[in-house]
């Protein structure tokens, strides 16, 4: 009797969870996901307001989660137009290279507002003037937001 009610208690638990994700999934504002070249080519950012994510210096970023942030922001209801991430490495590659230089890439991530939004600096963000994703950036990942 025990297990049937912690069964029925599991599945209901599991169906408002469900619910909720797909909720939240329906006011999804992420129009989709490029991959871009910021080093080869240099790379201006495009007009706003822009905020930088601050990693821990003491430790690298390795396996870090964009999306857990992405989701954070849109369920604060921050209006996001762009955001970049460039994950941590151990390597850079050029593009076009077959040999990897060995260095340490940090983690670098930029948000691009129309507005400046102050909930971003409660989240590790700081507002910069000079949006820049370090060096190595030659594989980023921009995730572009629909306006509401």
């Amino acid at each position: 009797m025990r297990y049937l009610k912690r069964l029925i208690g599991f599945i209901v638990l599991s169906m408002v969870l469900i619910s909720c994700g797909s909720t939240r999934n329906q006011s999804a504002k992420v129009v989709n996901k490029v991959l871009e070249d910021h080093d080869s080519n240099g790379y201006e950012f495009p007009a706003g307001v822009y905020y930088a994510y601050q990693f821990e210096e003491d430790k690298p970023a390795y396996g870090f989660d964009e999306q857990q942030v992405i989701e954070q922001l849109m369920s604060k209801g921050i209006a996001v137009k762009n955001l970049w991430y460039k994950a941590a490495s151990s390597s850079c590659v050029p593009p076009g290279s077959s040999m990897a230089m060995t260095v340490m890439v940090e983690a670098a991530m930029v948000v691009q507002l129309n507005e400046a939004d102050d909930q971003l600096l409660m989240m590790n963000f700081r507002r910069t003037k000079v949006p820049s994703l370090g060096s190595c950036a030659y594989r980023v990942n921009r995730y572009r937001f629909s306006s509401k």
